[in-house]
């Protein structure tokens, strides 16, 4: 039972880096682009990678909790609250890039600004809740 544990928790963080790894990467690229047409196709394509590392930390973060027995901590209702705001934010983000438009240029700034930020937090959360979980344990 050790084995499968240590197993899924190696399997876990191993989900959670390389989607702190696709997250700066989406980051960087928002951060360096400047042009919204080109901005845009890139949103469709990486929000797609983004959201299937995003389910596979959920995925793994589920079959972790039930190997561990469905026993609750504070780091896994923080790990839970993370993942329901970055899901949520990621809603947000969706409907602001759904209403920005190529002719307004109040919208595209709306539109990278907020992609930005919402990113940058992404990488952050993940950073942090990854520190407090595994290195730090409470």
């Amino acid at each position: 039972m050790k084995e499968l544990i240590l197993l899924s928790t190696q399997i876990h963080v191993l989900s959670v880096l390389i989607t702190i790894i696709v997250t700066t990467f989406i980051f960087v690229t928002f951060s360096t682009g400047n042009d919204y047409v080109k901005l845009t196709k890139k949103y469709e394509r990486y929000s797609l990678i983004y959201f299937f590392f995003l389910s596979v930390i959920v995925f793994t973060g589920i079959v972790l909790f039930t190997v561990t027995g469905f026993v609750w901590s504070v780091k896994i209702a923080i790990m839970i609250a993370t993942v329901l705001y970055m899901i949520y934010t990621s809603i947000k983000l969706h409907v602001v890039f759904k209403s920005s438009r190529i002719y307004d240029k109040d919208s595209q700034v709306d539109f990278k600004k907020y992609t930005r930020k919402k990113y940058f937090i992404d990488v952050a959360l993940l950073i942090m809740i990854g520190f407090l979980s595994y290195a730090i344990h409470f």
